[in-house]
């Protein structure tokens, strides 16, 4: 007869009385009937076990072992005569004295069990934990003992103050045990099943690992048909100590996977179950602009199923079409014999550098455990380095460069794209040589920044964009309302498609009133209006101009005056220091605005910027100092929510603080993240040092499309516009080596923002109550004409 061994990990007196009652009961003779309904029920169920267990062909032995401590049984498990080590463990009672050490003990156990030669037999059912606090026989505040964290995989408990009720679930988590695990075959599979992870998961972390090395996220969202890839994964991330990115929802996986790739680099692999490919929703085509690299793996359901349950191929519809329409490669694996084909092709795909591709898979492929040579894999799939060839340049063209970087008094004014440390550095270095003005757009803010390697770079001239263009970048191009000459200036976007987000003029403006040059290597991108389009990578046209400088030294006087003039303008107007209650954006970013820039002076700080879509985020674009690449909801479609989704990702790798800024309107089109983003940074080993701040913008409207309305038709389209909102209550929670400190702003109050900005194991939310107005900010062209725009005498000059 095969014993099994029931470790009772406590020393609280009526925890091993239950236990002894159980045990004793199973195989004793039957109570007289109880009076009392909890006692009544525990004899139901009771005799039921009975009846149960009399039935199997193959009778256990049930075992008991007390412990007062985990570290005795330990040392149980190292002694050879000890008679724990003859029985089959698998089954736990434990108590603990706080959530974050019970959901942690599993682990600990198997752990140790699998040193000393003696792995656990485990079932869904073989840890039941009691939270207990010390001294505490049945706690009054149940809900303070509670975690956060999932219980998956284990049983989590408060003492129930009946002792028949106790028993009752101690006799059901025992039966359950004894079912899954030896008496009904079918389930006593799964827990004889290998622990290898699936043969996909482990080819395509070979892969990962060896092309980005520690440079690359496994983010899912799970469902029964992808759990197996999921959990084989996670498997491998352990092992490599990566941490877990689990998103709210399939969307929340995309807006990661995109900021991940744009502020750090990062190459990812996503999983969502069958039938879920919509749910990546428009941000599947930002993702795909990107060009990440990385796969989405995507589950399938059986293939010939009629009208399968979240089917993404079957009758009614083929979720391959829209990855086909969004411009993504594709690969179908159906049966298992076809995995290393369609590996191979996915590996292949990747290497064409076109952006993500997606892998259907059908359940046997994510289940298998298959044997396969991933070193194999990995070989084969290798193609010759790629020659470095500098794309064929236009003569004429770069000599016209030349000349109009070199020789002609003109401004010019650097509009740049996405860019690497590399190119970032060569920017500045040219600009200020070549007396150049840079700008950052809203898309891709700190592309180039205010402050860099630790000071204030002064050919940086704000933001140019659709919304949030800087007074300076305006009176640099502009005298008074009107553009200046054409011949007078050239405006130059870098590794920009040139979209119609990047300025506040139309394309006929820029064809006619604008001398435009543009540096982009994809001859597909080169717009049409553009008086001077070179096809070539940056890095080589930076190299290149950085050799081949020569500015006249007049011109370069010329130039840095012109610079000069333009910054002298300040960044706000008059009206933008009203304080109101509630304060109007202008004013709120005005007074941030002068904190973060004597932080950054004074304090050193750094700071990756967070801007949802909407006219808050917008403000916060325009006004704030950066000091390094931030992260832009306003890239590609402009959707709503997407930064606020992406916040945990950006806060578990950043380096720098995080300062997020989130209007209303995007806060209510998606999940809370605040537990999600408290998960992530946890997970960080210095969480106790970091600091992540979230300002909620809240003016109860989508005020951006107000601003639409105010300026096109003077209506007040209240009931359009309109986002009800609660704010909710000022409150301080301690979440292990962090705390979530909640504020309400009604006034800006310097003191405490200073205070709450440095500290450290710190996510900041600011509750902050605004007032909606339409006035500057460049939201519109048409807004600088108006009367608070014109230049005050002297002595009133902000």
């Amino acid at each position: 007869m095969k014993t099994l061994a029931l470790c009772v990990l406590a020393a609280q007196p009526w925890l091993r009385r239950d236990i002894a009652v159980v045990v004793d009961a199973l195989h004793g003779p039957a109570d007289p009937s109880p009076a009392e309904p909890a006692q009544a029920l525990y004899a139901g169920l009771l005799d039921q076990a009975r009846r149960y267990l009399a039935q199997q062909a193959r009778p256990l032995a049930l075992r008991v072992f007390f412990f007062d401590t985990p570290q005795d049984w330990q040392q149980a498990l190292q002694d050879p005569a000890h008679g724990l080590r003859g029985c089959s463990q698998e089954l736990f009672v434990i108590q603990a004295a706080d959530a974050s050490q019970a959901l942690q003990l599993p682990a600990w156990l198997r752990g140790r069990a699998q040193q000393a030669g003696q792995p656990l037999r485990c079932s869904p059912h073989s840890f039941l934990l009691y939270l207990q606090a010390d001294g505490d026989d049945f706690p009054q505040h149940p809900s303070a003992l509670w975690p956060a964290a999932s219980t998956g995989g284990l049983h989590l408990r408060l003492p129930h103050p009946e002792a028949a009720m106790r028993r009752a679930d101690l006799l059901r988590v025992l039966l359950d045990h004894l079912d899954h695990a030896h008496h009904n075959r079918l389930l006593s599979r799964s827990v004889d099943a290998t622990e290898r992870p699936p043969a996909l998961a482990r080819a395509l972390h070979a892969f990962m690992q060896q092309r980005w090395p520690g440079r690359w996220d496994f983010h899912s969202y799970t469902g029964s048909v992808i759990a197996a890839f999921i959990e084989g994964m996670r498997q491998l991330g352990q092992a490599d100590e990566r941490p877990q990115l689990v998103g709210l929802n399939e969307h929340g996986l995309a807006c990661a996977a995109i900021a991940g790739w744009q502020l750090f680099g990062r190459a990812f692999v996503l999983a969502v179950t069958s039938g879920m490919v919509d749910e990546f929703k428009g941000t599947l085509a930002n993702l795909q602009r990107t060009r990440a690299p990385g796969f989405i793996v995507c589950a399938d359901s059986a293939r010939g199923q009629w009208h399968a349950f979240q089917g993404t191929v079957e009758q009614a519809g083929d979720g391959r079409a829209l990855m086909q329409a969004r411009g993504l490669p594709q690969v179908y694996i159906e049966t298992v014999d076809q995995l290393e084909a369609g590996l191979l092709e996915a590996f292949a795909a990747l290497a064409r550098e076109e952006g993500p591709v997606v892998i259907f898979a059908s359940p046997a492929v994510l289940e298998s455990a298959a044997a396969i040579d991933e070193q194999d894999l990995l070989t084969r799939s290798q193609r010759p380095p790629r020659q470095a060839m500098p794309a064929p340049v236009d003569e004429a063209r770069w000599q016209a460069l030349l000349s109009l970087v070199n020789h002609q008094r003109r401004r010019l004014l650097w509009f740049c794209g996405r860019l690497s440390a590399d190119e970032r550095a060569l920017v500045h270095e040219i600009a200020q040589r070549a007396g150049i003005a840079l700008c950052d757009g809203i898309a891709h803010p700190g592309s180039v920044a205010a402050h860099a390697g630790g000071r204030e770079q002064p050919h940086y001239l704000g933001t140019l964009g659709l919304y949030g263009f800087s007074r300076a970048v305006h009176r640099y191009l502009h005298e008074g309302e009107t553009l200046r000459p054409v011949e007078a200036q050239s405006l130059c976007f870098l590794k920009s498609r040139i979209d119609q987000i990047c300025t506040p003029f139309s394309e006929g403006r820029l064809a006619r009133h604008l001398h435009i040059v543009q540096v982009t290597n994809r001859g597909q991108d080169l717009a049409p209006f553009a008086d001077l389009p070179l096809q070539m990578d940056l890095m080589d046209f930076l190299q290149r101009l950085r050799d081949a400088l020569q500015v006249d030294p007049e011109v370069l006087r010329w130039r840095q005056a012109a610079l000069a003039e333009a910054r002298h303008c300040p960044p706000d107007h008059l009206v933008d220091r009203i304080e109101t209650l509630p304060m109007t954006a202008n004013y709120f970013f005005h007074r941030l605005g002068g904190l973060l820039r004597r932080l950054i002076e004074e304090e050193g700080l750094r700071y990756h910027g967070v801007y949802d879509v909407g006219r808050c985020g917008v403000s916060a674009l325009r006004n704030l100092p950066r000091t390094d690449p931030g992260f832009s909801g306003w890239y590609g479609r402009a959707l709503m929510g997407d930064a606020l989704m992406a916040l945990p990702a950006i806060a578990l790798h950043s380096p720098r603080q995080v300062l997020a800024f989130i209007g209303d309107g995007a806060r209510a089109l998606v999940p809370d993240v605040e537990l999600q983003l408290l998960r992530q940074m946890g997970q960080r080993s210095d969480a106790g040092e970091v600091n992540v701040s979230v300002f909620y913008l809240h003016n109860g409207m989508l005020s951006i499309i107000q601003s639409y309305i105010d300026l096109r038709f003077a209506r007040d389209g209240a009931a359009q516009v309109h986002v009800p909102w609660r704010p909710r209550a000022e409150a301080s929670e301690a979440h292990g080596p962090l705390t979530l400190q909640r504020r309400r702003l009604l006034r800006f109050d310097e003191d405490r923002l200073r205070e709450d900005l440095l500290a450290r194991g710190r996510l900041n939310v600011f509750e902050v109550q605004l007032t909606h107005n339409s006035s500057g900010d460049g939201m519109s062209l048409a807004s600088e004409g108006t009367w608070s725009r014109i230049t005050p005498s002297e002595e009133h000059a902000p």
